[in-house]
């Protein structure tokens, strides 16, 4: 009899000590602790370094603040202004323009040049550093290159045998920065569209060519369609840092003739003009246009998928 009351007693007591117990849970309580405790320092200085000044831009886009006086509460009076104001429509402009003529360029040359490097070539490796070497450098630095290259007496009118003034007319400013730009960025999206492109299974364009499809069959129906989602990650990135540009537009024409885009003209209004709060307001739309503009983006990319 007391053999048979025992068994029991050493199964319940070895139940009691088994993974996933009240034991396992302290362990993992204790390991989530631990986590915590070396996240926080990064979570605090995101806290105080990110989430305050966007709150704290969301709350001055109400107020008329000029840096030198205490803010006084006009409401909505700042984003009624902006609409009606005739520079702000024509920087929203520009940046819409600047976005369309070098974003849609460069990232369907990103592409073609991705498909024409995903191979084993030999110095295949050296070409992608050569069309990544623009990324790694400033943007001032880029700039200040294509600056001398745009020049009246520069390379370029050289090469083409012209004399266009391609930084001081209104007509050719917004081109040029265009043409500086597509030549920085290509290679940025060439890398994504090259790490999407080694992802997708050889086997599949294999079976797709031993069944007879050509190469442009087997692009259409197998790696683009694969490569979407890498597309839909191209696309939302090329409008974010369409909209955030500012240096190339402060270097080459200080956001003369045409070229004062939205980021440019927050920066004016801001410190230029000491209107804080009208200057968090652009900041503020900025911040619910982009957001559209990417959801809208993935509805239709998925739409289509």
């Amino acid at each position: 009899m007391a053999l048979t009351r025992t068994a029991p007693a050493r199964a319940r007591s070895g139940r009691a000590r088994a993974p996933g117990s009240g034991g396992g849970s302290g362990w993992r309580r204790r390991r989530n602790a631990v986590g915590l405790a070396f996240a926080l320092p990064a979570l605090v200085l995101f806290a105080a370094f990110a989430i305050y000044p966007m709150l704290r831009v969301f709350q001055l886009s109400l107020y008329d603040y000029n840096l030198t006086s205490p803010p006084v509460w006009v409401g909505l009076d700042n984003f009624r202004f902006l609409f009606g104001d005739e520079r702000f429509l024509a920087s929203l402009g520009a940046s819409l323009f600047y976005v369309v003529v070098t974003y849609c360029p460069a990232v369907l040359l990103a592409l073609v040049l991705a498909l024409g490097l995903n191979t084993r070539m030999r110095g295949s490796a050296f070409v992608r550093l050569l069309y990544f070497a623009p990324v790694a450098t400033s943007w001032v630095a880029v700039s200040v290159i294509w600056r001398l290259v745009l020049q009246p007496e520069g390379l370029l009118n050289q090469t083409l045998n012209t004399d266009i003034p391609w930084l001081t007319s209104s007509t050719w400013a917004k081109w040029a920065i265009a043409i500086a730009a597509i030549w920085k960025e290509v290679g940025f999206f060439l890398i994504i569209f090259l790490a999407g492109l080694q992802n997708i299974p050889k086997d599949l364009q294999e079976a797709a060519s031993l069944d007879g499809a050509g190469s442009l069959r087997r692009l259409r129906y197998v790696t683009l369609p694969l490569l979407k989602p890498i597309t839909v990650v191209v696309l939302v990135m090329a409008v974010i840092r369409g909209f955030q540009s500012f240096s190339p537009q402060v270097v080459l024409t200080g956001g003369s003739f045409g070229t004062e885009v939205i980021n440019l003209f927050v920066y004016k209004t801001a410190f230029a003009s000491a209107r804080m709060g009208r200057a968090s307001a652009v900041a503020v739309l900025m911040f619910v246009l982009l957001i559209m503009v990417t959801f809208v983006q993935l509805r239709a990319l998925r739409r289509s998928a």
